[in-house]
């Protein structure tokens, strides 16, 4: 995708970006929420970056699309914010995809009016526009998908182009490009009908002939079928020397009134209309359901039946939709809809030789002309079909082997199927992968059931209720359910019952239906070592997991985990959006939880949670390597297992991290719950993420970690624990400044670590104090606190912890006003990771070296180490510290008088916050692009700018709200 303006290229930047901005293009005049754009940029799968990615594309793509945008006589905005989305207005730019689609419009009506030549020359010149594959190289499945969508709309036009080409005589000039096209897609009738009529035309009939068979050959084949009405009717006229006359296309006559027993020798043919009742409150999936009508619009020259397989885990909807898409497109079938249930879920699925006979008597085929051989069966329900425009649904397809034989034959009868299992080998199929309903279609959903009388009081307990249920339609009707038969109920009461995890599928049941035994209907049908297999990965936490994680779970080789997997796959019990990694859905884990529990001893379950701890602890160690030259941790576990490839090197390790921390994450959280494992797993886990949890993101997280890990420790008496957990706690106290509460747990800390021994746990609690004493204000005391740290850890012969005490050592001296001990303190911490070669202590020590230039107003100096640091940052990844470099760069030029550059810095600082929520760095930035902006005259601006950074640093209780809530007044 490329842009211009006039005639200068615009950089739209990388392929991520072009994709958010294709996602509005192909939305113009709509509001497109940025929980849309993740789901169409990243998938069901989206980073936990990916909200602040959207931002920060957004943000650049206006740059370039509204470079004049803040000048007073700029043209209306090209992408606008509206509520929580953004919307490119219609008619929106020139595109060559808008001018494809009004030349493709008006060469139709130039054909229509009998005004071939013209209309050739148009669909020529709509195709000319095209210069490959659309949307090329763009990431994420509305581009997949659009690409799909745009492949075969081009091929369409195109065979239109030469049957336009054929009736005003160029048969000369298209008969190479056709065999070119033909041979490309051998499956595609109407390419080989306007192939053999250009060799026909050119005085090659034997040739022609040969296509003929040719395209037979390959359509018996393959999918077991005889070629097209069209086909056959045309090498028939070639075969009789018959002139070819070129026919317009028409639509086919309808049956129904006429009767099939004309061909047959059977009764008149009766019109069945077999569709179940639609659901009056079908809500969400509209651009699936708009891919799958589309699937079923009428085209002049289709050559097979279109058919379209819905696959998904039991419970999303795969019925309801399939009925719903039906009752839409049923005015294209007018000669009627069979349906059929094929009971693929129960212990035997429907016989075929059974299912056939239902439908010709539903066809209006005599019991008695039914033959009793399968092949005859299914021959006769094709040749009852050819030429009747029919729509069959089947509901709950086993296997493509139950399908195959109902296959109908006919171009002009369209198939939708529903199964549990992806039918991959069915040819000509087009796939169907229904995924959860998203959050705003769930709550939708609830609302419309529940009514919003009942619903709008409680939006809080509603969002819970519809985070329960996992997106799951069936799970969110019984929820609802419960509570219209329970008036008393309020919306509260529900969610309550829900938020237990162990007893939440007890709880989605109502009447004759339940969640749990929706999915026992597919437990049932595995064998058991992948019943085994469905259980113990059931057990971790997290998103999603890689094959390497679950072959250590099960205890086997990689290949032979990915057997079971695919399996479990296939049957939509696990589902993939990248290779070699899958998810499970949170209800589906429950339920293998409990059979876990049923079937699986205790000792084999924490031996596959162990396995899996194991397995990413190998590669998160391998990784801390890299992020923490001369480091050490002192954990233990299987060396023998890895979650992942060994990092080569620092680039590698943080690639890794960053794919792998939200499972990382809820994977410790999870161990830190249920008290499965030792807590001391946790600790290991957390500890050797460090150098990468100081990007900024998991800082909550962690704090929340270590109160769970403190309470579990404390009552087990494992006292390293203990310390490490409440150090957790206290830390993120010190970054919300609740100092009082900070020191209260970092001298519990303190203890637990003396009284166990762990003088490393001890040293960093004493940096940790020395930190709140200077927040305090009390220089003494910190300095006496580093003092001790800094000594302990000489004593370990620890550098990097000595090279990191002496960084906070340094900040403390130069508020006391001793510079020359604030330097010395800080360049022998530089000096120490320089040596190393640690980015990440790097990066921190340049970082307060600069606070301590800052502090004595040599700005050139500070400039300079944060200009150094910053680098650092960027190479391992690290937000949380490029954010308050650019913050500090920002405050540091505009001393040097340079207030422009320290604009930018500031803008850049802000994106970098709503990356990676960071609520006080926002404010820190938002205050510097104030002070900035005052410097550069915008008082308006400038205002807006510290209005902000006040409001949001004093909700924080920082330490800066009082100075920049005084410059806001003086302003």
């Amino acid at each position: 995708m490329r842009a211009w303006r006039g005639e200068d290229l615009v950089a739209l930047g990388p392929p991520q970006r072009r994709a958010v901005l294709a996602v509005l293009l192909l939305r113009v005049g709509r509001v497109v929420s940025a929980d849309e754009i993740i789901e169409a940029v990243w998938g069901e799968d989206p980073p936990l970056t990916a909200l602040g990615s959207v931002h920060t594309h957004v943000s650049m793509l206006r740059r370039v699309l509204d470079p004049a945008r803040r000048s007073d006589d700029a043209p209306p905005p090209v992408l606008r914010s509206i509520g929580n989305g953004y919307s490119i207005p219609a008619p929106g730019p020139q595109s060559d995809l808008a001018a494809f689609d009004r030349l493709v419009a008006q060469a139709r009506r130039t054909f229509e009016a009998a005004e071939v030549a013209a209309s050739a020359d148009l669909y020529r010149a709509a195709l000319d526009l095209w210069s490959g594959d659309a949307l090329a190289d763009l990431p994420g499945p509305l581009a997949e998908a659009e690409r799909t969508r745009l492949a075969e709309q081009r091929l369409c036009v195109t065979e239109e182009r030469f049957d336009a080409d054929l009736q005003c005589g160029r048969h000369t000039v298209v008969v190479s490009e056709l065999a070119a096209l033909a041979e490309a897609h051998p499956m595609r009738e109407r390419l080989r009908v306007l192939h053999m009529r250009a060799l026909h035309r050119c005085g090659r009939r034997a040739e022609a002939l040969a296509v003929y068979a040719d395209t037979r050959r390959v359509l018996i084949d393959q999918i077991g079928i005889e070629p097209g009405q069209e086909l056959r009717e045309l090498h028939r006229r070639l075969l009789s020397a018959e002139e070819d006359e070129e026919p317009r296309p028409a639509r086919p006559a309808r049956v129904g009134r006429a009767a099939v027993g004309d061909t047959a020798g059977h009764a008149p043919a009766t019109v069945p209309a077999q569709l179940p009742a639609d659901l009056p409150d079908f809500t969400g999936r509209t651009a699936l359901v708009r891919r799958l009508t589309r699937t079923f619009e009428p085209r002049a020259h289709r050559s097979a039946p279109p058919v379209a397989a819905i696959s998904g885990i039991g419970g999303v909807g795969k019925s309801s939709l399939a009925v719903h898409v039906a009752h839409l497109v049923r005015e294209h079938y007018p000669d009627g809809q069979l349906y059929v249930d094929l009971h693929g879920t129960g212990e035997h699925g429907a016989d075929p030789l059974a299912v056939l006979a239902t439908m010709l008597r539903g066809l209006g085929v005599p019991p008695g002309a039914v033959p009793a051989d399968l092949a005859e069966r299914a021959a006769l329900f094709r040749s009852v079909l050819a030429d009747r425009q029919v729509l069959l649904v089947f509901d709950s397809a086993s296997s493509t082997e139950q399908i195959r034989p109902l296959l109908p034959g006919s171009a002009t009868c369209g198939l939708i199927i529903t199964s549990r299992t992806q039918l991959i080998d069915l040819p000509g199929v087009e796939q169907f992968d229904l995924p959860k309903l998203s959050v705003e279609e769930a709550q939708t959903l609830f609302h419309r059931t529940v009514g919003p009388e009942r619903t709008a009081a409680e939006p809080g307990p509603v969002k819970d209720i519809v985070a329960a249920c996992g997106g799951l339609p069936l799970a969110l009707r019984i929820a609802a359910a419960r509570l219209v038969a329970r008036p008393q109920w309020t919306v509260q009461t529900l969610a309550d019952k829900l938020r237990d995890e162990q007893s939440r599928l007890d709880e989605l049941r109502v009447g004759s239906l339940a969640v749990e035994a929706c999915f026992h209907l597919g437990y049932r049908q595995l064998d058991p070592v992948t019943a085994r297999a469905f259980r113990l990965l059931a057990l971790p936490e997290g998103p999603s997991m890689p094959l390497t994680a679950a072959a250590a779970v099960l205890d086997l080789s990689v290949g032979e985990a990915s057997d079971l997997v695919e399996r479990l796959i296939d049957l939509n019990l696990l589902s993939c959006t990248v290779p070699d990694r899958f998810q499970m859905h949170d209800l589906l884990r429950l339920f293998g939880r409990a059979r876990s529990q049923q079937h699986d001893p205790a000792e084999h379950r924490v031996a596959a949670l162990r396995r899996f701890a194991d397995s990413y602890l190998v590669t998160v160690g391998q990784s801390f390597r890299f992020l923490q030259p001369g480091g050490e941790v002192d954990a233990s576990y299987d060396t023998s297992r890895a979650a992942g490839p060994a990092p080569a090197n620092q680039d590698d390790a943080v690639a890794w991290l960053d794919g792998e921390m939200s499972t990382l994450m809820a994977t410790a959280r999870q161990f830190a719950t249920d008290n499965l494992l030792p807590s001391a797993v946790v600790v290991d886990l957390i500890t050797l993420l460090d150098p990468f949890l100081v990007r900024g993101t998991y800082f909550e997280q962690v704090g929340e970690l270590g109160g769970l890990v403190a309470k579990a420790a404390g009552e087990a008496g494992d006292r390293r624990s203990e310390a490490w957990g409440r150090r957790k706690v206290g830390e993120a106290y010190l970054r919300r400044f609740e100092l009082p509460e900070a020191r209260a747990e970092l001298r519990a800390s303190l203890q637990a670590g003396r009284e166990c021994g762990d003088t490393h746990s001890v040293a960093r609690t004493l940096d940790l104090l020395g930190v709140v004493a200077w927040r305090q204000n009390r220089l003494d005391e910190s300095l006496d606190h580093l003092t001790q740290a800094v000594t302990i850890y000489r004593e370990l012969g620890d550098e990097l912890g000595e090279a990191y005490v002496h960084s906070t050592i340094g900040r403390t001296r130069a508020e006391r006003g001793d510079f020359d001990g604030a330097v010395e303190a800080s360049e022998r911490s530089r000096r120490i990771y320089r040596r190393l070669g640690n980015h990440v202590g790097l990066a921190r020590a340049l970082h307060l070296l600069a606070g301590v230039h800052l502090r004595f107003e040599r700005f050139e100096e500070a400039v300079e180490c944060l200009e150094e640091s910053l680098v650092c940052c960027r190479a391992v990844g690290q937000k949380f510290g490029e954010g308050h470099n650019l913050a500090q760069l920002a405050k540091a030029y505009l001393a040097c008088g340079q207030a422009q550059r320290a604009l930018e810095c500031a803008e850049q600082a802000r994106e970098v916050s709503e990356l990676i929520g960071d609520a006080h760095l926002n404010g820190l930035a938002s205050a510097e692009a104030g002070r900035a902006l005052r410097a550069l005259g915008q008082f308006d601006r400038a205002r807006q700018q510290l209005a902000t950074a006040s409001s949001l640093l004093q909700d924080l209780g920082s330490p800066q709200a009082a100075a920049v809530a005084a410059l806001l007044r003086s302003v």
